[in-house]
């Protein structure tokens, strides 16, 4: 965690929710108040396992590299704890096996490193960490109701037991709103006279399922493998990570009427209807270790914060509760861990809480614009895709991706710029640059590879 300056400018922060986000502002905030309140509604478990208030735990979460070095920063030595603890699945560009829907995207050395482990696992550790420090106090089982504001400053946050009738005040000098894509700050805004900020949202109509299995222990050639779906004529896909304690995790993913069901019984047929079958191969006689989960929140929803003039100046949204994305891309965890380092960064700058959230949301609101950008304009390339139609400029963004995915079969140059994009090291642009640009044109006519069963 950060160095203690020797006066800090407050005294208490709230923090409203402990998971990823809400761990990670609490980290970024103990460099400048003598407290940091975390309020949690669930109880959270002394051991690494999926908690009633994050049912998505379920689910294949991966850490891209952007969020990587963003908890690091919050975190020193987080990821090479990681690494200590066998969670190091490798080189993310050689062991993750990627199928598009053109085929089997190149593989090659690079230095994006892929972590294998659950969400439930990952807070865990980010919660042990983080809620060791002597100036963070947890208060679980506790939900926020409301905000008491003295004009635009929040002075208190209101909580309440669930199945209580006590309210309890907590005094606030900066509020975190953590709690996710259930965040009531609308509503809380409201309340208090105030507009709600202008909202987006682009809908796939993405669900997916999971189980967990025994790992087979065969060397197949790649550590984890991942499917994509693509619009629109492959509207199935599926991921299989390595996690902990010698498991692999697999999420289903299905667009439509395409989405996977609970069935125990058509998990692995749905498997097997994909475009590639190394993920059906590795499981059909693998040891199921859970029942299956399914999932259908994954709507891209972003709160336009940035606009509004008139709000508590010392109240900020961050992670799920500013701008969510789409699962399928993997880019919540590693924009919420941007966004507390943005908090971090900003009170360096402005130290004084009050009156600066609007300048925090226009620059996280700025960070999340490529996260974004990638995600839409993925999603609304389906058929049946809610929200915001495309327009000129993302109809053709959207044809352009499809000649980068084509040439990312057949070009390391191009699939490794769409690797740093997904990871968000780098821009969309980085798909504009003439290394790449030249490639799409010679290898991205849309002509279908044959669909090799396993990786080549």
């Amino acid at each position: 965690m950060r160095t203690v300056p020797a006066t800090l400018p407050r005294d208490q922060a709230v923090v409203l929710g402990a998971g990823i986000g809400g761990l990670l502002a609490a980290a970024a905030l103990t460099g400048y108040f003598t407290r940091i309140v975390v309020v949690e509604r669930d109880v959270l478990p002394d051991e690494p396992v999926t908690r009633h208030g994050v049912p998505q735990a379920t689910h294949v979460h991966a850490l891209a590299v952007r969020g990587q070095a963003a908890m690091d920063a919050l975190l020193p030595g987080f990821t090479a704890d990681l690494a200590a603890r066998g969670l190091l699945v490798g080189d993310f560009a050689t062991q993750v096996a990627i199928h598009n829907s053109h085929g089997w995207a190149r593989r090659f050395p690079s230095n994006l490193r892929a972590y294998g482990l659950s969400r439930a696992h990952l807070e865990w550790l980010l919660r042990r960490r983080v809620l060791a420090h002597p100036r963070v106090e947890l208060r679980q089982r506790r939900s926020a109701q409301g905000l008491r504001l003295r004009g635009r400053t929040v002075e208190t946050v209101l909580t309440r037991e669930p199945g209580g009738d006590t309210v309890t005040e907590v005094p606030a000098d900066l509020v975190v709103d953590a709690t996710g894509r259930s965040s009531r700050i609308d509503h809380w805004l409201h309340e208090a006279g105030l507009p709600a900020p202008p909202v987006t949202i682009v809908s796939s109509g993405l669900g997916y399922a999971s189980r967990q299995y025994r790992s087979s222990g065969r060397d197949m050639g790649w550590r984890a493998c991942y499917v994509q779906p693509g619009a629109p004529d492959h509207p199935r896909g599926a991921v299989l990570m390595p996690i902990e304690d010698d498991r692999w995790l697999v999420t289903l993913l299905g667009v439509g009427e395409h989405r996977p069901t609970h069935a125990d019984d058509a998990f692995v047929g749905f498997a097997q209807s994909l475009h590639a079958g190394a993920i059906a191969d590795a499981i059909a006689d693998a040891e199921p270790l859970s029942p299956v989960t399914v999932t259908a929140g994954t709507d891209n929803r972003r709160r336009h914060l940035d606009r509004l003039t008139r709000h508590p100046g010392n109240l900020i949204c961050l992670g799920d509760s500013a701008c969510t994305f789409n699962p399928l891309y993997a880019q919540g965890m590693s924009t919420a861990a941007s966004g507390a380092l943005l908090l971090a960064r900003c009170l360096d700058t402005d130290p004084r809480p009050t009156g600066f959230s609007l300048r925090y949301h226009r620059l996280l609101a700025r960070a999340n614009r490529p996260a974004w950008q990638v995600a839409t304009t993925a999603d609304l390339r389906w058929r049946a895709a809610a929200g915001e139609r495309p327009g000129l400029r993302q109809r053709i963004q959207g044809r352009y991706l499809e000649r980068v995915l084509a040439a990312a079969t057949h070009s390391d140059t191009v699939q490794a710029a769409f690797l740093e994009v997904m990871h968000l090291t780098r821009g969309p642009a980085r798909l504009l640059t003439p290394p790449v640009l030249t490639r799409c044109v010679l290898f991205g006519a849309d002509r279908r590879r044959a669909a090799f069963r396993s990786p080549p």
